[in-house]
């Protein structure tokens, strides 16, 4: 404890904790070791006060060689720990999953927002959750806020941040701008302004220009517009979250994958039980739930975000980050079942489960929802039905076909099943246990939880 006290009166704005003699790594979290370790070296942000006694008890042994010992870290090897105000954007009713996300991985001072979630993390909290967020779409990092006016304002703002320090001109961007105001009353009017901005500061201070990127530009910056109030953001994701990388192959009107994984999510399953879904289309809800079944960060697949475009990007921390995160995944001997009448759909969910490398657990079968028996006595069904909308059905009579198919092969399981045709749910003939609002797209929907149970839902209350 007087090393550790003397070592903080030191150097009190950098510790690292360093396990020795086999002794798993640890990290510190509001003065106290935690259970489940980081891997490797972990960056510590101190405490207001000294490290106590329970600081430094590792639960194996107090201090001696057993311990971590503590040294403090040479300013040049490590950057500035900065913590940020960040902004996650997520789809319409999935906030409450994403602050639950966020607060696993370790956020601090969660706020939920309207389709978005906003926490507290430093760089490496942005790297780690861009590979781990499941119901995220967009990490977006604060540059600026100020406030405006007139457009001469808003572009001398703009012109006032040192772009050049954070991303090169072999690098190309792109502007999209939320909102408007009285003077700057059209985004795309907006966007140019800011454009003009960041290319004029390059300029003054470079001499020369970055290019635009107008598809898929390395580093995207947001511009949030809240009456005379401006936010800059960079995009630390670069490309939209739910583009996990496994899937290539589309069948007709796939799910979202941000969407998928909400949905099970949702369901509050741990793998401990089968999962059917029985119109599986190309595959997104299976291999969404063998990522969550096997404890694999969503965005493993993917090789580059908008920050590895960044000056400051850190490719050490962020691979000991990824490789920590992959060594948390465990081993899943369940069993998920895709089954689906379409052999295209099939076709195409065989090859993004494949590509995900999950094609020794997901079991895919060509089958017809109506006349083949459930899998198992009891399990987790996921369905994404016909709207009627990209996918021409009768929805009444199909999802009253569901419904009594529901009622006579599926005792003891639970269903979740998404639709936008709140009329047609009418026609389902089972009253749902929950519904949830959503948005798959620009369609508004309903999610619904079914219970199936064996005999009526007064007698298994009488039974339980």
């Amino acid at each position: 404890e007087a090393m550790a006290l003397e070592v903080w009166k030191i150097a009190p704005t950098r510790f690292v904790a360093l396990a020795v003699l086999g002794s798993s790594p640890t990290h510190m979290s509001r003065g106290k070791v935690m259970a489940e370790p980081f891997p490797a070296t972990v960056l510590i942000t101190p405490a207001a006060k000294p490290p106590m006694t329970n600081t430094i008890n590792c639960g194996h042994s107090i201090m001696a060689l057993k311990l971590a010992y503590i040294c403090t870290i040479n300013s040049e090897r490590v950057p500035e720990n900065k913590d940020y105000r960040l902004v996650i954007k997520t789809l319409f009713g999935l906030e409450d999953v994403l602050s639950k996300e966020l607060l696993s991985l370790g956020g601090r001072e969660i706020k939920i927002l309207n389709r978005a979630v906003s926490c507290v993390g430093d760089l490496g909290f942005v790297y780690k959750i861009n590979i781990g967020l499941r119901t995220g779409l967009r990490v977006l990092l604060p540059l600026a806020e100020f406030k405006m006016d007139s457009v001469d304002e808003y572009y001398d703002k703009l012109v006032d941040i040192p772009w050049e320090e954070h991303f090169g001109l072999d690098k190309t961007f792109a502007v999209d701008v939320v909102g408007t105001n009285e003077l700057l009353n059209h985004s795309s009017f907006a966007g140019l302004k800011a454009k003009d901005a960041i290319v004029d500061r390059f300029r003054a201070q470079t001499g020369e220009r970055p290019s635009v990127g107008r598809v898929g530009p390395d580093v995207p910056v947001h511009i949030h517009i809240y009456y005379d109030t401006i936010r800059v953001y960079l995009d630390s994701s670069g490309e939209s979250l739910h583009k996990r990388g496994y899937r290539l192959a589309a069948a007709h009107a796939p799910i979202n994958e941000v969407l998928a994984a909400g949905i099970i999510l949702h369901s509050k399953w741990n793998g401990g039980m089968p999962v059917l879904d029985p119109m599986c289309g190309s595959g997104t809800f299976l291999v969404e739930a063998a990522l969550i079944a096997h404890n694999m960060p969503a965005n493993v697949y993917r090789d580059s975000f908008g920050f590895t475009n960044w000056l400051d990007f850190d490719a050490t921390l962020y691979e000991t980050i990824k490789n920590g995160m992959l060594k948390r995944a465990k081993e899943y001997d369940g069993k998920i079942f895709g089954r689906d009448l379409d052999t295209f759909a099939l076709d195409a969910a065989a090859d993004n489960i494949e590509r995900s490398l999950f094609d020794d657990v997901i079991r895919l079968k060509r089958a017809d929802f109506f006349t083949t028996e459930a899998p198992a006595s009891k399990g987790l069904m996921l369905v994404n039905p016909p709207y009627n909308v990209r996918i021409a059905a009768d929805t009444h009579a199909f999802y009253k076909q569901m419904g009594d198919t529901l009622k006579q092969h599926y005792a003891g399981w639970e269903v979740f099943w998404i639709t936008s045709d709140l009329e047609a749910i009418k026609s389902i003939g089972l009253r749902p246990s929950n519904k949830w609002s959503l948005y798959n797209g620009e369609l508004e929907c309903k999610l619904l939880r079914f219970s199936m149970y064996e005999g009526t839902k007064k007698v298994h209350k009488l039974n339980s």
